[in-house]
């Protein structure tokens, strides 16, 4: 049978052209062999979204590379990018013995309706799956990840839509905590954060204060910068020490350093400001995010590699877990997981108000509010394709 599909795309050529954002319609005629078909009922939505789509065609990261655009007479992979999205969809067609029809996973989906993807049989397991994508680094493996609802001990059916909202955020913001930590900080006494208010900068600001609470000995301020408009949010969180304005920089104590300077907005030009005020007092610097639409959307991975001087550097989670996984036990590691997805579930439960919006002209809508930045830090974006009970499915765990 014929599934008829809504993909979200953007044209390829720059993160100026990520205005231009369209819905397109395709149809999927048939499954192949060796392929799964899922139905994506929901993903979350957020300023990494555009994170995403900033850095899609950047040689490194490669956002583009996961999920095809469409081939339709206005679009295709060579003209179109798709963003990526964290989600949760049913298995509705399966030519994987071992994976069934009405199973409920999660990963790392195309904004879309449907996610069609070539399954490795050999590759298949209680818990996961994976989607062959053998033109991507071996270091993508998690993003290539489908997850077994069923068997995922993290899994909670009531918890879905801020495990959607919160699964990309928080790790990238824990195994960046676990990263700087491994290195103890390189001896910064306080860590500053921009884009306090955003979910990854807030992500990384508990997991440095839980780091504290569980550490004796270990004395680390954590200060946000922020604009007027979300402060009293941020201050709200109580996770900072100190939270300051953007225009009021000098309000930080550079003598009260080493710092470590951690990116979030990826504004080059903040970034450049904060450099040359904090100068000798930080030690170094580390971007997270990207959500500031600008062209030169490596511009801190570039420097960082042409300019040994440099004292900013680029995080990113795969590479890092990689790492983690070659040098400690699995049972550890889904100890540290568990620990610190309760972190996120519990504190995090009252500081942002879950909206849904359904449809197509809603989610163009939601893409282009994201995009101007006008989207406030207390708003947390569960979006789905469909319209109304049509993308509702009753899945087996």
């Amino acid at each position: 049978m014929p599934y008829y599909n809504s993909t979200l795309c953007v044209p390829r050529g720059g993160p100026k052209k990520l205005g231009k954002a369209v819905i397109v319609d395709s149809v999927i005629e048939t499954v192949p062999p060796q392929h799964v078909l899922v139905k994506i009922e929901k993903f979350g939505w957020s300023a990494n979204n555009i994170t995403y789509g900033i850095l899609g065609e950047d040689s490194h990261f490669k956002y583009f590379d996961f999920h095809p655009a469409p081939k339709t007479r206005n679009t295709s992979p060579k003209t179109h990018g798709v963003i990526p999205v964290w989600g949760f969809g049913t298995v509705v067609e399966s030519n994987i013995e071992k994976i069934k029809v009405d199973e409920r996973v999660f990963g790392y989906f195309p904004s879309a309706k449907y996610m069609m993807i070539r399954v490795d049989e050999n590759d298949v397991n209680s818990h996961n799956f994976y989607a062959l994508r053998p033109h991507l680094p071996a270091d993508r493996r998690p993003y290539n990840q489908i997850t077994r609802c069923k068997a995922d001990p993290l899994y909670k059916e009531d918890e879905e839509d801020a495990s959607m909202l919160y699964t990309p955020l928080f790790w990238t913001s824990f195994w960046a905590e676990d990263w700087l930590y491994s290195a103890h900080y390189r001896n910064a006494k306080r860590i500053l954060i921009s884009s306090a208010s955003s979910k990854t900068g807030f992500s990384l600001a508990l997991a440095i204060k839980k780091r504290i609470e569980n550490t004796p000995g270990l004395e680390l301020q954590v200060l946000g910068l922020t604009s007027k408009g979300n402060k009293a949010f941020v201050e709200s969180l109580g996770l900072y020490d100190e939270v300051h304005l953007y225009g009021a920089l000098s309000e930080v104590d550079v003598t009260a350093g080493p710092y470590c300077y951690v990116d979030v907005a990826g504004n080059p030009e903040l970034n450049a400001e904060i450099i040359s005020y904090l100068g000798p007092s930080m030690s170094f610097g580390v971007t997270l995010g990207m959500s500031h639409v600008n062209d030169a959307t490596s511009s801190i991975k570039k420097t960082a590699e042409n300019d040994p001087a440099s004292k900013m550097e680029m995080f990113f989670m795969p590479e890092w877990f990689a790492l983690v996984r070659s040098t400690t036990p699995v049972t550890d590691i889904a100890t540290l997981r568990k620990e610190g997805w309760g972190w996120i579930m519990k504190d995090a439960a009252d500081w942002v108000k879950l909206e849904t919006s359904q449809g197509k002209k809603k989610v163009l809508g939601t893409f282009k509010e994201t995009l101007r930045g006008s989207v406030g830090p207390d708003r947390g974006l569960i979006l789905s394709l469909w319209e109304g009970e049509e993308g509702q499915l009753k899945a087996k765990l």
